[in-house]
């Protein structure tokens, strides 16, 4: 992993746990994201944890740094009473869209989330889970996640978006 990625989730991590007033340590505020977390509860997610504290994390299957993210953050979760809830988009590359639908699509897509995330590969930038053909319901819910990534001012993967310790949204 390159340092400055390294750094970059350290800061995101420790924003993360202090749930900082906006502006500082990496946390922006902008209106666009106050919007697009009003809209998230709506949106197709996978919950990670059943804390009262919520955190949308914008995702790809294939993002390297989306899948280091969830290692990260998965140790955060009880300790912090999380509720990490992953919004699956699909920007990366060609096999984004399967592997995104492999994810809805699953029985158990908090388990598919885990399979993809532990088992990606980062020799060939892919996530570990097995792509399928999304249903027309699937892709229309994956396009409208990526909508909603769409409106924040820089959309990228990973984006966190959730609310300090005033009620403000923070977007990191």
């Amino acid at each position: 992993m390159r340092p400055t990625l390294a750094i970059a989730l350290a800061m995101l991590a420790g924003t993360l746990l202090i749930f900082p007033a906006a502006g500082q340590a990496g946390a922006t505020r902008a209106p666009a994201a106050d919007a697009v977390l009003l809209a998230l509860p709506k949106a197709s997610w996978i919950a990670d944890g059943e804390g009262r504290r919520a955190v949308y994390v914008f995702f790809d299957p294939n993002c390297p740094a989306c899948a280091l993210l969830y290692r990260n953050l998965r140790t955060l979760i009880e300790p912090q009473d999380l509720q990490v809830r992953w919004v699956p988009v699909a920007i990366v590359n060609v096999t984004s869209l399967g592997k995104a639908a492999a994810i809805l699509e699953a029985p158990a897509p908090s388990a598919a989330l885990r399979e993809n995330e532990e088992h990606y590969s980062g020799e060939v930038y892919a996530g570990g889970i097995e792509e399928r053909i999304p249903s027309i319901e699937t892709e229309r819910r994956l396009r409208a996640n990526e909508r909603l990534l769409n409106r924040l001012d820089i959309p990228v993967v990973p984006s966190m978006l959730f609310l300090d310790k005033k009620g403000r949204a923070v977007l990191i």
